[in-house]
């Protein structure tokens, strides 16, 4: 039986919710809007005026405005995103997610163990493991997943963890 041990923070949720948001084609759509749509009609009309009316500062202004706005927004929306999904959770949801967690592999289940108590997913209800960056998530739904910091894993290697938890999803499914 391969098992990890890991901390999970409040910084881990909204990196879970990031990862969400970049795979959410919705999201996306509104980013380009307002990433290059819209600052290219401010460019397209700061052209007209410099073209037509021979207004150097009025298409010069307006070109800034298309410029701060391309780089501005994008961060923007995604500052004001963050902060809605960190109001999301209360301060007893996050003392009820937050702390010490232990995922141990079994032969037909996949064990949580935290502060909650123990919880079994049979393997059949597990979808997939995606590995970024720092994290790796264990997705048991569509928006739903076991979140695992890779920097605050304590015991265990969370490469063979991943390995013979992919062994496991591709049998059941």
């Amino acid at each position: 039986m391969t098992e990890i041990q890991y901390e999970l923070r409040e910084r881990d949720l909204l990196a879970f919710n990031d990862h969400q948001l970049k795979n959410a084609e919705k999201l996306q759509k509104t980013l380009r809007l307002h990433q290059a749509t819209i600052p290219g009609i401010l460019s397209l009309i700061a052209m007209f005026v410099w073209f037509y009316y021979q207004d150097s500062l009025t298409a010069a202004t307006i070109g800034g405005v298309a410029a701060f706005w391309g780089l501005g927004a994008p961060y923007y929306l995604k500052w004001i995103t963050r902060q809605r999904i960190a109001r999301m959770y209360s301060d007893e949801d996050k003392a009820r997610i937050l702390g010490e967690y232990t995922l141990r592999i079994e032969p037909h289940d996949l064990v949580e163990i935290s502060k909650s108590g123990e919880s079994r997913i049979q393997w059949a209800d597990v979808l997939r493991i995606e590995a970024v960056k720092n994290y790796a998530f264990v997705f048991v739904a569509l928006d739903s997943a076991l979140i695992i910091p890779r920097q605050t894993v304590k015991h265990g290697d969370i490469l063979e963890f991943f390995k013979e938890a992919d062994q496991h999803i591709e049998k059941a499914s």
